[in-house]
């Protein structure tokens, strides 16, 4: 593992990590990462197949599944199989590759979920002078996801940051940088923190409170309520992903502050280091669930993708989506 990595730490900065828990680690991750797959792939293809689902805002949510369905797809595979390796098996440069996709793919999540929330508070925002949101609103937010993603995963390639194992020794990610460290990789660090993490989550809740407030007061006809039932499967699905990202907030902080604080880097707790990949893992495949229990028009679409078949609906219900 060491010779894979060029860094003044001499590759893997972190201690003896016991190789029982690289098993469960990959096994877990091959697990959730099928899962999230597959959840991810039938509402993309339910996406491609259904004629429910034409609103404006169900770009939003497909966005969303593309951050979730990309992270599965190119994260599992090299992760699982490399943490039941025990070291990481596919060369130094797909250990960048990796990383920095696994990057992309978390900021991209973030911001796709800001998006949602964002659009949720806008439209409720605007109903009370009758005005809808144009296509290049939602096509504008798409692009900005994708650039900002890339904007700031592609610095660590270049020196500014550095990609290197994780805590378990198995998994390339971003490794943050000491006090001792180049001001490239502190000038980098800071802004990630801020503009991919810290604002983002501070501008997720305000807009959250402030769109159910407005939707209590202005939503009230029956199409008008479907809009709130979408709005609570987006903020169920906002609530419950943040919540499992919440070990590798924890992760990043074990790491950093005896960093910035005292200039050495910590051994991390096993069980910490296990549990934070398992939930962003098991993160990507929320979304999905939340629309399935919440949101009676992405239900109908996705239960009858294939043959149409609402039954599940009440009859009124299953008439009118047929009608659509």
């Amino acid at each position: 593992m060491q010779a894979l990595f060029d860094y003044h730490e001499n590759g893997c900065p972190w201690y003896y990590f016991d190789s029982s828990y690289k098993t469960l680690l990959g096994a877990c991750l091959i697990v959730f990462g099928v899962f999230g797959v597959l959840v991810n792939g039938w509402l993309f293809a339910t996406f491609i197949h259904s004629h429910l689902l034409i609103s404006k805002s169900h770009i939003l949510v497909l966005n969303l599944c593309t951050a979730s369905l990309g992270r599965n797809i190119l994260g599992f595979p090299f992760s699982g199989s490399s943490a039941i390796a025990k070291r990481w098996i596919f060369g130094s440069a797909c250990c960048q590759l990796f990383a920095f996709l696994n990057q992309f793919f978390g900021i991209f999540q973030m911001n796709a979920l800001f998006a949602l929330v964002l659009e949720r508070y806008l439209l409720a925002r605007r109903n009370r002078r009758e005005k809808r949101l144009h296509f290049r609103f939602y096509f504008t937010v798409v692009g900005i996801c994708w650039m900002k993603s890339a904007i700031f995963a592609t610095p660590p390639l270049f020196g500014y940051g550095v990609y290197s194992c994780d805590s378990t020794g198995t998994i390339c990610s971003f490794l943050w940088p000491a006090l001792t460290s180049s001001t490239k990789e502190l000038g980098y660090s800071v802004p990630y923190v801020l503009l991919c993490g810290l604002v983002p989550l501070v501008a997720i809740f305000h807009f959250m409170g402030k769109a159910v407030r407005l939707e209590q007061i202005y939503y009230r006809n029956e199409q008008l309520k479907e809009e709130k039932r979408l709005t609570q499967s987006v903020h169920g699905a906002c609530i419950a992903t943040l919540a499992l990202w919440i070990p590798a907030g924890v992760l990043a902080g074990w790491q950093w502050v005896p960093l910035l604080i005292y200039g050495y880097r910590p051994h991390v707790p096993p069980a910490l280091s296990l549990l934070a990949p398992i939930a962003s893992e098991a993160a990507t495949s929320i979304p999905v669930l939340c629309y399935l229990c919440g949101d009676e028009r992405l239900r109908a679409a996705l239960l009858g993708r294939m043959r149409k078949q609402y039954g599940l609906l009440r009859p009124d219900r299953a008439q009118r989506y047929m009608r659509a």
